[in-house]
């Protein structure tokens, strides 16, 4: 037999040491070593889950709405998704496991995020064993499809007008042909009138005694010419707005003040809707620009109805002032609107000119018209500036780069 001496002894107990520290390392390394799937999942822009027939989790790629993984594991997956989601999911997983059905919907959270969450059921030897759940952020894309859906309304919107007010211009065209006749007959039938009555004494037309006839139906017939100019000025305005312009980069000297007066003259009724003190008070020299005159005026019209729907009341008052603004060797044309009404919160004062965002309701806003506007403006050199008081009214200036006419 052979004796083992003391070092031996030593020698032996530091190998088998050394041998049980190499076997928990590699226990340790095989523990933590994350498999080649499941690092490419977490690098996935999207979440992805697999869940049993019960619904609990056994993967998920990252956290998602506060959940981490490592909480979740072995968890029920409802919690995942809001409550108006909860009663699809659980149909659309029941049916992946008994009817190998595929199931797909969208939900928002509650910080207005879109998901899209797609089921897939997962087979082993013709078995359904798993669910995989593939969720994918879709906010951007909802978005871009809002807008597209937008602007073909617009679109059909503008077309629309541009028909109405060529049905509206045949019989308005009539009225005012029928009007300025009636006149003229007023007029030549006036003495035969006057004769009449001096030599009868006083007499009934039209419901009416003559005394009073000869002085109110003129000014109905007046009335009546220059309420169809007006309409006839309304939709040359709208029929300008809906064509198409040859070349939106045309730019040819405008006069202001006429765009204002051509945007007042649209928003006639808004005007009489809204407020009993419209006021505009416009430089006494004229503000001449290079630009779009069409554009402009759709500019104003957006501002100027924007201050109209803010007010509250009718006492409260919409002023519209223009003038100018010289700062070194620059001068400006500077138009500013301003309202008495709601205001505007400092947190989405920074927000208004952005597409889509309004605050008023879905009746009255689509989150366009300032956001059109702000483009507009900047295609002509020019700026808008908003300066609000919750409660006390908002306060929108436009400033263009003056040219005086001889220099247009």
């Amino acid at each position: 037999m052979t004796r083992l001496t003391q070092a031996d002894t030593r020698e032996g107990m530091i190998a088998e040491k050394n041998m049980v520290t190499r076997n928990l390392r590699k226990k340790r390394t095989a523990g933590n070593r994350t498999p080649p799937s499941a690092r490419v999942f977490k690098h996935s822009p999207d979440i992805i889950l697999t869940v049993d027939h019960k619904r609990r989790i056994q993967f998920m790629s990252r956290a998602m709405n506060g959940f981490k993984p490592a909480e979740m594991i072995g968890r029920d997956s409802v919690p995942l998704f809001p409550a108006r989601i909860r009663p699809w999911y659980r149909q659309a997983l029941a049916r992946a496991f008994v009817n190998r059905e595929n199931g797909q919907a969208q939900f928002p959270t509650e910080a207005s995020v879109w998901w899209e969450i797609r089921l897939v059921p997962i087979q082993r030897e013709g078995m359904v064993t798993e669910a995989m759940l593939i969720i994918t952020e879709v906010t951007e894309a909802r978005i871009r499809q809002a807008q597209a859906i937008r602007h073909a309304r617009l679109a059909t919107i503008g077309v629309l007008a541009a028909s109405i007010a060529h049905e509206i211009n045949n019989p308005n065209n009539a009225i005012l042909f029928n009007a300025s006749l009636m006149e003229r007959g007023w007029q030549d039938a006036l003495p035969i009138l006057e004769e009449y009555h001096q030599a009868n004494g006083e007499f009934s037309l039209g419901g009416l005694p003559y005394g009073e006839a000869r002085t109110v139906l003129p000014g109905l017939l007046h009335e009546i010419t220059l309420n169809t100019m007006r309409v006839k000025s309304i939709v040359d305005n709208l029929k300008h707005m809906a064509r198409r312009d040859r070349e939106e980069t045309a730019r040819a000297p405008v006069n202001l003040h006429d765009a204002i007066q051509a945007a007042l003259m649209i928003l006639n009724h808004k005007i009489r809707k809204h407020t009993d003190h419209c006021v505009y008070l416009p430089q006494k020299t004229a503000l001449t620009i290079l630009g779009n005159s069409r554009q402009l005026e759709q500019v104003f019209i957006n501002v100027i109805l924007n201050a109209l729907q803010a007010l509250t009341d009718r006492k409260q008052s919409v002023r519209i002032r223009t003038s100018l603004e010289t700062t070194g060797q620059e001068t400006m044309a500077l138009i500013t609107v301003e309202d008495e009404g709601c205001g505007i919160d400092a947190a989405h004062l920074s927000l208004v000119t952005e597409p889509f965002f309004t605050t008023k309701s879905d009746m009255e806003g689509t989150g366009l018209g300032l956001s059109i506007s702000n483009l507009i403006v900047r295609s002509h050199q020019g700026s808008i500036g908003f300066d609000s008081v919750p409660g006390s009214g908002t306060t929108v200036t436009i400033r263009f780069p003056y040219r005086p006419p001889e220099e247009s």
